[in-house]
């Protein structure tokens, strides 16, 4: 079960602990760009509009407030000096009724309010805080757990948690949780100690416990959770890495602009989706040139593998569905080197105050320890070493913990990289040990999950990423091209077949919609209608996945109806500012088949035009022994790579030092 705290983040304040350069960057008070983060007092202006609109009431809960960016155009006519317009979008919850507000900022003026009919707004800090208590001392709940001898409520924690996909009758208009009980005697967290056989179906909004489901008593496990306490010992051999930056980091941030080895980018921490990255330039020469627009994350998709009541509804749409202030959590000592510099954000209130978190992004650079090129000819080795900047966030979503990074290299390349880690999820089962199926030689029955513990079963399951980039190669008339590679006969003397590489324009977003196939292999290519190099070729960058999975869930399955995304790793539709998430706007107790399914349904041009590209990066999690306590951080990632764009190697000239 996941039951969240109100954490996370928004926005832009600088404070660099390095105990080398310790030095601070104050936010200014005054935006000084139109997609910079929503400030303290603009937070406080959206919350008095809010307020003194009549709308308002005690019981009203803002469910998120984020940034309405500026129409795109303007944001690229826009000039250092110009004045700059700001506006926000709040999504509120009244008593079941979800409500959408626009309050303009600069002139503090509510400009719209609209009751949206049909949907529920993303869960509050409030509700599961509200409806835990309830559902604990609810008399059904307790003759379960005095079921179960658990009498000491002190230690017990219930809570329920929204569904994303409509599955009850009792969904219909209304604000469902469904959720369990867990017991922490013996631990600091929660997680690993589930009271397994409770399910409670609870009206968030009446604060009423509708179903109490007991499907039989199961132990709750009592085997060590605490990895708080695990011990910092060095290994034998171990010997200190020390890395300073003597002169300062090498990249400079004037007004927010981050510039950093020809590099030039903004960024945003905004509630919703973590980072969002703006205006990503190269300066090649004399000219700055568009490399993406925007990029960040849209929605992360986890869907669970186990068929028992209480298990087979769990999958989360974790950016849209569970807000609670925001995605990213705070980054501690050991997640970005000494020399990082620190930012930190700003998220909602559950009634529109703002909420600081310190520290909840960091940039640092680093040295790789590998060549950026290198040959070796003539007795003579040539290369150049590398460096990268990084900027990386954590995500935390209940039990899971991401590391969010977005890495600049020095040949024009960014990385985006998720490093898994945290806790998994598990259930409390009656098994202590695996050996009695390994004697009777059952090992081929189907298994949802892996004994990690005695007592506790860690569940198989999925994770999905959707990342939205919208990239203008060299400005924002692109196309998409998919080189295929394909087989070809020849006749030769020693050769009968090779490949060659065919290339094909994408008309409309059908053709945009491809998945990986190791036997078809193709390169997504985003290329510029109106600019080439010198040898003739279209500029272009293109979108290298790494490693990563496609969801085999049925498709009309209710979870896979919301998280329809993950079937296939790339979608690319014409840009349009209101489509900003894979799976649509409001995910609780959704129908499905919104977002990425909804939009491309109408099967627009993607040629010559403003287009975006949603890349989805997947792994499946059978879990291993190695990963309880805690997980080894697991890291999968893709590229965003030059192709064509410039006229040759940009890293030739690197110096031979780092």
């Amino acid at each position: 079960m996941r039951i969240f705290k109100c954490c996370s983040l928004g926005l832009l304040v600088a404070s660099l602990t390095s105990p080398l350069a310790p030095m601070i960057f104050a936010q200014s008070k005054i935006p000084q760009h139109p997609l910079d983060g929503l400030t303290t007092d603009e937070y406080w202006t959206v919350h008095e509009v809010l307020h003194k609109s009549g709308h308002v009431t005690e019981k009203t809960l803002t469910s998120s407030l984020l940034l309405h960016e500026p129409d795109k155009d303007k944001v690229l006519k826009w000039k250092d000096g110009d004045p700059i317009s700001r506006e926000a979008d709040v999504i509120l919850e009244d008593e079941g009724k979800t409500i959408e507000a626009r309050v303009d900022i600069s002139a503090k003026k509510l400009e719209s309010w609209n009751v949206i009919p049909g949907v529920q707004a993303p869960v509050t800090g409030s509700e599961f805080a509200a409806m835990g208590d309830v559902i604990k001392h609810d008399p059904r709940v307790l003759a379960a757990l005095k079921a179960r001898d658990i009498t000491d409520l002190t230690t017990v924690n219930c809570g329920a948690g929204p569904l994303s996909f409509i599955v009850f009758p009792e969904q219909d208009g209304h604000r469902i949780g469904w959720g369990e009980c867990t017991d922490i005697r013996g631990a600091y967290h929660s997680w690993g100690r589930t009271v397994e056989g409770i399910h409670i179906m609870a009206d968030l909004t009446t604060k009423k416990v509708l179903q109490v489901v007991d499907t039989g008593v199961v132990p709750v496990p009592t085997g060590p959770t605490s990895f708080e306490e695990s011990d910092s010992t060095p290994r034998e051999g171990y010997t200190p890495i020390v890395v300073t930056q003597p002169f300062g980091p090498a990249y400079k941030i004037t007004k927010g602009e981050v510039s950093w080895q020809n590099w030039h980018f903004r960024f945003r921490l905004d509630p919703r989706v973590g980072p969002v990255l703006n205006l990503v330039r190269y300066q090649d020469g004399d000219r700055l040139r568009s490399v993406m627009y925007e990029g960040s994350l849209s929605e992360m998709y986890v869907p669970y593998m186990d068929p028992d009541e209480g298990w087979n509804s769990r999958a989360f749409l974790d950016a849209g569905e569970f807000l609670l202030g925001g995605l990213i959590k705070p980054l501690g000592p050991d997640d970005c080197p000494d020399t990082a510099q620190y930012f930190t954000g700003y998220a909602p209130s559950d009634h529109a105050a703002p909420i600081r978190k310190p520290q909840v992004a960091c940039l640092f650079e680093r040295t790789t320890g590998d060549p950026a090129w290198r040959h070796f000819e003539n007795n003579l080795i040539s290369g150049r070493p590398s460096r990268e900047l990084v900027l990386r966030t954590a995500a935390v979503v209940g039990n899971y913990d991401y590391l969010m990074d977005w890495i600049f290299q020095q040949d024009g390349t960014i990385s985006v990289a998720v490093g898994a880690t945290g806790i998994v999820e598990t259930k409390s089962v009656k098994e202590t040990s695996v050996m009695p199926a390994m004697k009777g030689d059952d090992m081929s029955k189907p298994s949802y999950g892996t004994l990690v513990a005695p007592n506790t079963v860690a569940v198989n399951h999925d994770h999905y990423f959707s990342y939205r980039l919208d990239l203008d190669v060299d400005g924002t008339n692109n196309s998409f091209m998919i080189d295929h590679m394909v087989a070809q006969q020849i006749k030769a003397r020693t050769r009968t077949s090779i490949w060659a590489v065919e290339s094909s324009t994408a008309h409309t977003e059908k053709d945009g919609i491809l998945d990986i196939d190791l036997r078809k292999p193709s390169m997504w290519n985003f290329v510029s209608t109106t600019q080439h190099g010198k040898l003739g070729y279209p500029t272009g960058y293109e979108i290298m996945p790494g490693a990563t999975a496609v969801s085999f869930v049925s498709p009309d399955d209710p979870a896979q109806r919301v998280g329809a995304f993950s079937a296939h790793q790339l979608w690319v539709t014409p840009y349009k500012p209101d489509e900003l998430y894979a799976a649509g706007v409001y995910l609780t107790s959704s129908k499905g088949l919104e977002g990425l399914p909804a939009w491309t349904k109408a099967n627009r041009s993607i040629e010559n035009t403003d287009i975006v590209a949603w890349y989805t990066l997947g792994f499946h999690h059978a879990v291993r022994l190695e990963d309880w306590p805690v997980m080894p951080t697991m890291w999968h990632d893709f590229l965003i790579r030059p192709v064509n764009f410039f006229d040759e190697n940009p890293a030739m000239t690197l110096p031979h030092k780092p």
